[in-house]
């Protein structure tokens, strides 16, 4: 009986590592963060409870930070290259939330950390006791190069859009629950110097209309920074009131590596249950009681 040849020794080069959105089911994946821009970069590893400020810790630890100039703190950035824009991401948000917003076919997103003026105003000890209120005419794009005046209104963690500022059309654009600011950073020809957007953190699938899924706005650069900061914070004070209610359903609250997370609510096992007959035996004789033919 011949012995099953051996495989010929491969020359190919080993695959490619597979990018974090397409293994998921994994416990921890290496994710590529470049610093400042994109001539550089730090891997670290992410797990499900790695948050945004333990991968800035990760890459300081590598002296990935040191001898970069700025102004402002250290914070981690969604690089939203698909759509051209970015935001900075709060320190105790989960990354794997911000992988599943991500587009799989595309794969042109990128984390990068940046030193940033947001930083101090999106501290998780320097959020309002309540969500903020803003008001003021911006210009909006209805259509792809497109660009009417509005009067938008950020209140009670929505915003709403009119044409006046009496707000008779007024009409409901968006919830904070799943939207975010963002800065655009892809050349756009907009009638002000400032142009932000407001884009969901969902999945781009989940949406019958793609005109709904981002929202671009063209203002003054003073006011563009004010919208920025606004939305942020009301977004910020949304994630924090819904993990503190889904976090202490759970057993805790933990904004750092290695928390508990949404837990799964254990199964609880059930007492035993007494002898029960489901189906009463049949009695031993044939013909009913009293009948002729049981005397028998």
């Amino acid at each position: 009986m011949s012995r099953p040849r051996a495989a010929p020794p491969s020359d190919l080069p080993p695959p490619p590592p597979v990018p974090p959105v397409l293994r998921q089911n994994l416990q921890l994946v290496q994710q590529r963060v470049f610093v400042g821009d994109l001539q550089r970069f730090h891997t670290v590893e992410i797990g499900p409870a790695t948050v945004a400020e333990d991968v800035v810790k990760m890459v300081a630890s590598q002296g990935g930070l040191e001898d970069l100039v700025g102004s402002g703190g250290w914070m981690l950035w969604e690089v939203a290259q698909d759509f051209g824009m970015d935001r900075p991401i709060r320190g105790f948000e989960l990354l794997q939330d911000v992988f599943a917003s991500w587009n799989k076919d595309k794969m042109v997103n990128t984390l990068m950390i940046k030193r940033t003026l947001l930083e101090q105003i999106l501290r998780r000890s320097a959020l309002p006791s309540a969500s903020p209120i803003c008001r003021g005419y911006v210009e909006y794009e209805v259509k792809r190069g497109k660009w009417n005046k509005r009067w938008l209104e950020l209140r009670e963690h929505s915003l709403y859009l009119a044409k006046r500022d009496n707000g008779k059309d007024e009409t409901f654009l968006c919830s904070l629950s799943n939207f975010d600011a963002y800065h655009v950073t892809r050349l756009h020809k907009a009638p002000k110097p400032y142009t932000f957007a407001v884009k969901s953190t969902d999945n781009l699938s989940f949406f019958e209309n793609t005109a709904d899924y981002v929202h671009i706005f063209s203002v003054p650069e003073k006011e563009g920074q004010m919208w920025m900061e606004k939305i942020l914070l009301a977004r910020s004070y949304m994630l924090i009131q819904e993990r503190t209610v889904l976090m202490a359903k759970s057993g805790g609250l933990n904004g750092t590596a290695g928390s508990k997370g949404l837990a799964r609510a254990p199964t609880r096992k059930q007492p035993p249950r007494a002898n029960q007959t489901l189906v009463a035996a049949p009695s031993p004789a044939v013909f009913e009681p009293g009948s002729l033919l049981a005397k028998r």
